[in-house]
């Protein structure tokens, strides 16, 4: 098997009809590995999956890829997994279905891609810690080092089916990997956008807003609002493009300014109060508001009024931003990982600690 990451093994067979490899892939885990997909093994191939520990979970993700699922199933024990939609398919055994959404093991999920693709259960794998997507049929890893569909021939509704990537889409992921054809192993997001991109059957870079679904944004009091996270479903790169749907009573985002990235809001319904360093100001629909980079451009929306306002904010995506949050003497560090807001009142003297 060829050791892609640490924990993480991959094992080919070449078919001579489609000129690509089937793959199968191992997750080693100290929970019970995960082998998904599997294609037959070489002996040597069997010897080490002996010894990194046979397998506690198979995970088929569609019908088309049952592949040797039953054989590893007698030689492991392990429990097999199929989606939901294409178990009563398969001649091995399921021992539980997937449904969209559902966890497989811990910080492993399911997505469901739709019935537009050859079978009506297809799912792909999600790694979300990760930043690692897992497609089975629907996308191939071919020509070498790009990603295409499956031939549109072996698909119920090509354009359903390619539309239904859109999903991936929203997800964050730079390593895709793929059940047949090669692996892209980072820029895996980007490399399926340019394969969606290029069809001439469906134009992904437009999206009807009553497509984009209302998703529940932070949990504190004062700060509840929905929105609809469109730029990644339309292939943005530079800019993110949002809409907030502020209840009354609630603010979008505390006090705050970004040292480099520029941004616009529209008022598209309702009318809320804008925050500035020149006082409040009332902001109804039709308003566009820009909020250049540095203290010019600090603010807060909070809606105080009876009604639903709805905000589309436009903004460019820096990772190297610095946002600082007046009220609080904050300061938010974009290109560290990890937390990286400071009280700005904790700063050291450059050679403190040398």
């Amino acid at each position: 098997m060829k050791q892609i990451f640490a924990d993480l093994f991959c094992w080919s067979r070449f078919h001579e009809a489609r000129q690509l490899d089937f793959n199968g892939h191992l997750w080693v885990r100290p929970q019970g590995n995960v082998l998904i997909d599997p294609v037959s093994m070489i002996d040597s191939d069997l010897q080490q999956l002996d010894r990194l520990g046979g397998a506690a979970f198979i995970v088929i993700t569609n019908c088309d890829h049952e592949r040797e699922a039953a054989l590893f199933q007698q030689r492991t024990g392990a429990i097999v997994l199929a989606p939901e939609a294409d178990a009563t398919l398969l001649s091995c055994p399921v021992d539980r279905t997937l449904s969209d959404g559902d966890e497989i093991v811990p910080g492993l999920t399911a997505i469901h891609l739709g019935a537009g693709g050859k079978s009506p259960g297809e799912i792909a794998l999600y790694w979300r810690q990760r930043r690692m997507l897992l497609s089975g049929d629907l996308i191939v890893g071919a020509p070498l080092g790009r990603l295409s569909l499956l031939m549109d021939d072996k698909l119920k509704d090509p354009p359903a089916a390619a539309l239904a990537c859109r999903r991936l889409l929203a997800l964050d992921f730079d390593v895709l990997l793929v059940g047949d054809g090669q692996s892209i192993i980072t820029g895996g997001r980007e490399q399926l956008l340019c394969c969606l991109q290029q069809r001439t059957d469906i134009y992904i870079n437009r999206i009807h807003v009553d497509d984009v679904p209302w998703q529940q944004r932070h949990d504190r009091e004062g700060y509840r609002w929905d929105s609809r996270e469109i730029d990644a479903l339309v292939g943005a790169r530079r800019l993110g493009y949002q809409l907030i749907r502020l209840p009354p009573g609630q603010s979008s985002y505390p006090f705050h300014l970004h040292h480099k990235g520029e941004e616009l809001f529209v008022v598209t319904e309702g009318r809320c109060t804008l925050r500035t360093d020149r006082g409040p100001w009332e902001v109804t629909a039709g308003d566009y508001i820009a909020f250049p980079p540095g203290a010019a451009g600090v603010h807060k929306f909070t809606n105080e009024g009876p009604q639903n306002c709805v905000l589309l904010a436009v903004g460019e995506q820096l990772d190297d931003d610095v946002c600082e949050y007046p009220d609080a003497d904050k300061a938010n560090v974009f290109a560290l990982p990890g937390a990286h807001v400071f009280r700005r009142a904790d700063a050291v003297d450059y050679w403190d600690g040398e």
